[in-house]
């Protein structure tokens, strides 16, 4: 069974591009999206052409809505995954300020609240759309099992592909959402060129979207001539039938690819899938709305949430203990890697 219909709040959201994405996760998962603004969203809104901003005040907060979620990295949240959403007549979840979270306010008002687990040392958050779309998706479908602890859940995470991203900032933000989840690489194949060797305004968009800086992912060059020799090729689609996305097994290690194809460039079902392994399956990300607005972003960082979910990490006992210094070859080499390497493919060594 579904949870009740959910209202997204936007707690003093500054970029009317993350409203605007915002709004579009909310009408993914058959919601609707209000704003508590506090930080002139509506005039940023109104000069974009946009019309008027949907907006509620902290009074209509309080007397309108209940349970009333926060969904933010604050002492004593609930972990998303294994989160019920409790009985009551309008819920809503708050998401806040790109910056700077929930207000004060906001917080005392909230009858519960829960964080995603960030397995990164650098990132310790998510696009604030992007992180509210992963919310959506398990309170809508009424929780998600709890996350395990694995004593070398590296060894469980499969490899992920994005494929023919088509917005630097979308495929940026999806990026950063792989290295807040855990994964220090990545495949690209950038068919529209928004990455690899793009003008500077495009590359800075980009970069700044992944959170470059803080964000030590090495995103590999795919190549669309090559062929993979992946186990199993798991392709997750919003817009296509398949298997729904939770029952699928997303923790089969480095034999299994994860693609996350851009939709809106690409149709999936068109794609030769079967050039990255031998058994290749669709994966869907099961939305109540049928139709609704199209952004790489969400469903890219859906997926990886649920195979973060599935891979599990370390117990809190081994996650506390200094990490054994590498040998200065090793961390020599890893810096030779960053600056120039070649992906070798296991078929390519067969004849050796």
């Amino acid at each position: 069974m579904r949870a009740a219909r959910l209202t997204l709040v936007g707690d003093g959201i500054e970029n009317p591009a993350n409203a605007g994405i915002l709004l579009d996760a909310a009408e993914m998962f058959a919601g609707d999206c209000l704003f508590h603004d506090r930080a002139g969203l509506a005039d940023a809104w109104q000069q974009g052409g946009r019309g008027a901003l949907p907006r509620l005040t902290l009074e209509d907060l309080a007397g309108s809505f209940r349970p009333r979620v926060a969904f933010d990295n604050l002492p004593g949240a609930s972990c998303l995954y294994g989160f019920t959403l409790p009985s009551g007549p309008r819920p809503a979840l708050i998401v806040g300020n790109e910056r700077r979270g929930l207000a004060r306010a906001v917080r005392d008002l909230a009858d519960r609240s829960v964080e995603l687990p960030m397995i990164s040392r650098s990132l310790n958050c998510l696009n604030v759309a992007a992180a509210a779309a992963v919310a959506l998706y398990y309170i809508s479908r009424g929780g998600a099992p709890s996350q395990r602890s694995h004593r070398h859940p590296e060894k469980r995470r499969p490899e992920v592909l994005l494929c023919g991203a088509a917005d630097p900032f979308e495929l940026g933000s999806s990026i950063r959402s792989a290295g807040a989840l855990g994964w220090t690489r990545l495949i690209l194949e950038d068919r529209c060129g928004v990455w690899f060797g793009c003008d500077r305004g495009t590359r800075s968009e980009g970069r700044g979207a992944a959170r470059r800086g803080r964000n030590p992912i090495h995103v590999l060059r795919g190549d669309l001539a090559r062929r993979y020799a992946f186990d199993d090729v798991c392709v997750v689609t919003a817009r296509s039938e398949g298997e729904p996305l939770h029952r699928a097994e997303l923790s089969r290690g480095g034999s299994q690819l994860l693609v996350l194809p851009d939709e809106s460039a690409i149709d999936a079902r068109a794609e030769d899938w079967e050039r990255l392994g031998r058994s290749v399956v669709f994966l869907r990300i099961e939305t109540p709305a049928v139709e609704f607005p199209y952004r790489y972003r969400l469903p890219a960082t859906i997926a990886l949430a649920e195979a973060a979910r599935q891979i599990g990490r370390r117990p809190p006992s081994e996650a506390r203990r200094p990490r054994r210094r590498e040998p200065f070859y090793d961390r020599a080499l890893e810096a030779v890697l960053e600056a120039e390497g070649e992906v070798v493919y296991l078929e390519d060594l067969a004849g050796y």
